[in-house]
């Protein structure tokens, strides 16, 4: 079923993958064994990695297919509320009868640092019903579904159906996969985009030169032909078979980072629509990322395009 979808324009983008109820609890001082914290501040609000990279995009005007699930359930009510009420155009695969909405306990410590506890709900997998055709109308599709044989599956059908589309591949759940799978899996995406834990995971290596030097070895056996990868308050790294551009971080009160890494994902996207230059690529999704951090929660600070120019126009880089 469809939601939201009527007299809407092409999609310029394709998302898939989960959306969660996120609940943060603000402590006051980090958590240590046999130590009691007080808890500042309580929010609620959706989240959800792919969910986060939707939002982020419509918010700066992209005309966005979000394609995801959500649980039977008040919660999954809320968040499919939510998301249309950001302008997306949401297809829901319907959930399964008493099924619950994936929710995460956020605990946010001064750093600010943070550990997410999940409480696994419904996410998309194999044999779900997909709108295949308007997903692979987009000309960029980002893939950040978890369940590994349908994102082999969704990979392997561009050559077949649409072979100019571009497939941009987050890393969150390639990583989670055993070494050998993931690195194979994620070079046939065109486009990867992640953290630097998450690389080094994949490619099983400790040192980020090291890293970036293999991951350029391996690029020509697959489709991939960028890699974006963020390093936090170090910038971002973005990695071609020719070169590796290194982008300064901006500097920002960070207050959570929740959803910062989904902000730079959005970025990323939002420059290959715009087809800008490497580093300016890299400086527009660091400055996303950046601005992520300045509230609590994950969407709650995501910029419009008209703030994120102001943002670009006075920053300041880190040295």
């Amino acid at each position: 079923m469809r939601n939201g979808t009527a007299n809407r324009p092409q999609p310029a983008v394709a998302v898939l993958g989960p959306t969660s109820w996120d609940q943060f609890l603000v402590l006051d001082r980090h958590l240590q064994e046999g130590i009691g914290a007080t808890v500042t501040a309580r929010f609620e609000a959706g989240g959800g990695t792919a969910a986060n990279i939707a939002v982020a995009l419509a918010r700066l005007g992209v005309p966005t297919l979000f394609v995801t699930t959500v649980g039977d359930d008040a919660l999954g009510r809320q968040l499919l509320s939510e998301l249309q009420h950001e302008g997306l155009d949401v297809h829901l695969v319907p959930p399964s009868a008493g099924a619950m909405t994936d929710r995460c306990t956020i605990l946010v410590t001064p750093g600010p640092e943070r550990t997410i506890l999940e409480f696994p709900g419904a996410r998309l997998r194999m044999g779900n019903p997909l709108p295949l055709d308007r997903i692979f109308g987009a000309p960029l599709v980002v893939i950040d579904v978890d369940d590994a044989e349908l994102r082999q599956f969704l990979v392997d059908l561009p050559a077949h159906i649409a072979p100019r589309v571009r497939l941009i591949g987050t890393l969150t759940h390639l990583a989670e996969l055993p070494p050998e799978r993931s690195l194979r899996l994620a070079l046939q995406h065109d486009v990867l985009v992640g953290n630097e834990a998450e690389l080094r995971a994949i490619l099983g290596l400790d040192e980020l030169d090291t890293t970036l030097e293999r991951l350029q070895e391996t690029m020509p056996l697959g489709a991939t032909r960028l890699a974006a990868i963020s390093r936090g308050r170090h910038g971002s790294v973005l990695v071609t078979t020719r070169e590796i551009v290194r982008v300064p971080a901006f500097e920002v009160a960070a207050v959570d980072s929740t959803g910062a890494g989904d902000a730079f994902a959005a970025g990323v996207v939002y420059g290959l629509l715009l087809r800008m230059p490497l580093p300016e690529i890299g400086r527009f999704a660091n400055a996303m990322g950046a601005l992520a951090t300045r509230a609590v929660g994950a969407r709650a600070a995501l910029p419009t395009r008209d703030e994120i120019t102001a943002f670009l126009r006075e920053a300041r880089s880190c040295a």
